[in-house]
């Protein structure tokens, strides 16, 4: 339970690095502005619910991709392609940043003044 409580203490200041950052802040709006628009897409041309449009939208864009749900129109299957080939560009972004940040809090935390 301590590691845990460890674990979210350094989330924590990995975040705050991250939202320091103005790149950070537009790659976040970035990826919040693409999983709206999927899920969106979705609701409307595919008939998803939203959660499930937000769900497929979420493993399409990390590149898990289940399966289970699957575009059926045409359009859809367009949409899904440029959708993809964006989306994982802004994606791995989001993951740069973030090890970006996670290298800056460990070289702050292991530098012998403390902070």
């Amino acid at each position: 339970m301590i590691a845990f409580f460890i674990l979210m203490r350094n989330m924590y200041h990995v975040l705050r690095i991250l939202f320091r950052q103005d790149e950070q802040k537009a790659v976040m709006f970035s990826v919040a502005f693409l999983l709206a628009l999927g899920m969106f897409f979705y609701h409307s041309v595919e008939q998803l619910s939203y959660l499930d449009a937000l769900y497929f939208s979420v493993m399409t864009l990390t590149t898990v991709g289940y399966g289970d749900i699957h575009p059926i129109t045409p359009i859809g299957k367009i949409f899904t392609m440029g959708y993809v080939l964006l989306g994982i560009g802004v994606i791995s972004a989001l993951i740069v940043n973030f090890n970006r940040a996670l290298k800056e809090f460990h070289s702050n935390k292991n530098k012998p003044d403390g902070k």
